[in-house]
């Protein structure tokens, strides 16, 4: 079995398959896009059959793949119009049981002239035991209406499972924007320009729409099988996200060009994509909410009846609040969404007229907010790598909170929305009173420890303040850096959430910490200089955090 993981198969898949289930390969999920017998011209495979030879052949490579999946497993099928209900039956009297059949939208389809262009897939779902599967719906969770369109903090933080139609394009709903309450992931097909596509096959499904479904239906180090590998796009993502893989590919020039992007990519790579909508909105769209005109004054009056007296950055950081502000500008017939009147509060500030003074000022006692900075950092560094380009592009992005806090919330249980974006907004204040400090200042002497992240070594580790790094078990790859005030504490926590953390990193096997005591004061400094100089991928980057 682990000869025939991780690798690549040139041939007939039908031929393949069989011999590995001579050998007992077994693969817990399979993703077959096969042709779509539309006429479609491959440098090998004929697409242009008879349609009863073509369902023959249907037949017998699924038969063939039945005869690799473990007796849990699950198989997803990509499958165009034409023949989707006749192949839905073969794998039905083949002894599959279908759980969805979800239809992926996108643009950027063929054009028709003599029918409606094509612009929507069809995703079958199978499973081979429909009392034992695999489905990980906290993995795959979105928001909800609840929390999207009415920001509403009674909302479940969790989320709900995604509806059974995945969507890419957000301008399709009245006056240009998509209708937000419908719980959808945005799926572009990937066209010529986009950045993820691998160039030598035009049939490259996005990573993004891969995410999910190996998310969903497989765990760590299961086997993911595309007996059609195409462009390879799916064993690039099992291997991104920590599971190993095998592909089958007639075309020899294609199994060159698949081993070489596997080759390119490492377990723990970031999946291409945008995972924000708005990233895949046409121009057009963009240049729609930029012209929005707003009443400034009906805006400001909102503005000054929710503050209770506090700044704007209590009112973005505070979910209470920014749901009364929604309701007060719907109430007074504003045009535009939460987002629109969100940006146009932070122009108003920036441009000195807003006009409603603080009366209040709001603080987090250092005990209450240290236990959260680490979370607050390396959520934004995620976010980052999803497409929001700062900490104001997350605060008035209903979605862009909900994963900012998600993610905070599993590197930091137990903490508030308000906690995790109040440490955020701080780490953005110290990095613009610290910058005229770290040109001043040098580095200071430290004692260096280096010790495996385990229960044991913890109790070397005194409760004063610290900088550490987050490091493989080699210590030649750092991760993250950290500070704070009880260097005890913050590891003891960072270890009692290290599944969290290893799914940012899921190719460190082990974990060591190597740990400064450093001068209560000087912490951020140390901080700075040790993330500038190491670049660890789970520390921010943007301007809004840390300079540049």
């Amino acid at each position: 079995m682990p000869e025939s993981v991780n690798r690549i198969y040139q041939g007939d898949c039908i031929s393949v398959l069989r011999q590995l289930a001579r050998r007992g390969f077994q693969a817990q999920l399979v993703f077959a896009d096969p042709p779509y017998n539309i006429g479609y011209q491959y440098d090998v495979y004929d697409d242009h059959r008879d349609k009863q030879e073509y369902l023959q052949w249907t037949r017998a490579w699924v038969e063939a793949v039945l005869g690799v999946l473990s007796p849990q497993g699950t198989f997803w099928l990509a499958m165009g119009d034409e023949h989707v209900a006749e192949v839905k039956q073969i794998c039905e009297a083949a002894g599959l049981h279908l759980r969805n059949w979800v239809v992926w939208y996108y643009t950027f389809g063929v054009h028709c002239t003599k029918k409606f262009s094509r612009s929507h897939t069809h995703l079958l779902y199978f499973v081979r035991d429909p009392k034992r599967f695999t489905f990980n719906d906290r993995e795959i969770r979105v928001p909800s209406a609840r929390q999207l369109v009415y920001a509403d903090a009674r909302a479940s933080q969790e989320g709900r499972v995604p509806d059974n139609t995945w969507i890419l394009r957000p301008p399709d709903g009245p006056e240009g924007t998509f209708a937000p309450e419908q719980d959808v992931w945005y799926f572009a097909r990937v066209a010529g320009t986009f950045k993820e596509r691998a160039g030598f096959h035009s049939c490259q499904m996005p990573e993004r729409l891969l995410e999910r479904i190996i998310l969903a239906c497989s765990h760590p180090k299961d086997v993911v099988l595309d007996p059609f590998a195409g462009s390879g796009s799916t064993l690039v993502v099992a291997k991104k996200l920590g599971r190993r893989y095998v592909g089958c590919e007639l075309s020899p020039q294609y199994v060159e060009q698949i081993q070489a992007r596997l080759k390119q990519t490492r377990c723990g790579d970031p999946v291409e994509g945008p995972q924000d909508p708005l990233a895949t909105t046409p121009p057009s769209f963009v240049y729609y909410r930029k012209r929005l005109q707003l009443d400034r004054d009906e805006l400001r009056q909102a503005f000054r009846e929710v503050h209770e007296g506090y700044s704007l950055d209590r009112v973005l950081a505070d979910p209470v609040l920014t749901a009364r502000l929604s309701e007060e500008c719907s109430r007074r017939g504003l045009p535009g969404t939460l987002s629109d009147w969100l940006r146009e509060l932070l122009t108003m500030r920036k441009n000195k007229q807003l006009g409603v003074p603080t009366e209040k000022t709001f603080r987090l006692p250092a005990q209450q907010l240290d236990p959260v900075l680490d979370a607050a950092e390396v959520a934004m560094a995620r976010l980052r790598a999803r497409g929001w380009t700062g900490l104001d592009a997350v605060l008035c992005d209903p979605l862009g909170c909900w994963w900012f806090d998600r993610i905070a919330r599993s590197l930091a249980p137990g903490g508030t929305s308000l906690e995790y974006r109040w440490a955020a907004i701080q780490l953005r204040k110290r990095a613009r009173r610290r910058r005229e400090r770290f040109k001043k200042a040098s580095l200071p002497r430290l004692n260096l420890k280096a010790f495996p992240l385990e229960p044991e070594s913890l109790k070397q580790v005194p409760c004063r303040p610290a900088v550490y790094a987050l490091q493989d078990g080699s210590g030649k790859h750092t991760f993250y850096v950290g500070e704070t005030v009880n260097g005890h504490a913050r590891l003891e926590r960072v270890l009692r959430t290290l599944d969290a953390w290893r799914a940012f990193v899921p190719s460190a096997k082990r974990w060591r910490v190597e740990l400064a005591e450093v001068e209560k004061g000087k912490t951020d400094v140390v901080q700075l200089q040790w993330v500038l100089r190491r670049k660890p991928p789970l520390n921010f980057y943007g301007e809004d955090v840390l300079p540049g």
